[in-house]
């Protein structure tokens, strides 16, 4: 068996020793398009996936206004809030350090290995979503800003 089948196991039985679900279904997708020796579905998701991860979670974080579940009035009504402001504050941060993220992994492509590593570790042990990989690399960015 080959390192690469290896490794996406050890990720497998993490995400099931873990119970996370989320880990253990990827992986698990993965290992089976290797084993089946799907290349070209596993290079397409290699170069989709992401994009595709950031328009679905879009489309959840924008379908309660939709839905009518979040109306104009709430939202002029949490802008008076503390606690709105600063989330509305952590969320643009957050966004503007995953554009950094973006731009790191795709310059620096020995960054993913340390990002993948920790948020598997993040994923399995400490009961995380896997969502922070780009605001990850983004921080690596800036904090590189900051050694240079």
């Amino acid at each position: 068996m080959d390192q690469g089948v290896l490794i996406i196991l050890a990720i497998l039985v993490l995400g099931v020793l873990s119970k996370n679900n989320s880990l253990a279904l990827a992986a698990a997708v993965v290992l089976t398009l290797r084993l089946a020796n799907l290349k070209q579905a596993l290079i397409f998701l290699d170069k989709n996936a992401l994009k595709w991860g950031i328009i679905i979670l879009t489309m959840g974080i924008i379908a309660p206004f939709a839905t009518g579940e979040i109306t104009s009035k709430d939202v002029s009504d949490a802008m008076r809030n503390p606690s709105a402001i600063a989330a509305l504050i952590a969320g643009a941060v957050t966004v503007i350090l995953s554009g950094k993220g973006t731009d790191l992994i795709s310059t620096s492509p020995q960054i993913v290995i340390g990002i993948i590593l920790g948020s598997i570790i993040g994923v399995a042990f400490f009961k995380g979503v896997p969502v922070g990989p780009l605001t990850a690399a983004g921080i690596v960015a800036v904090i590189m800003q900051f050694t240079k």
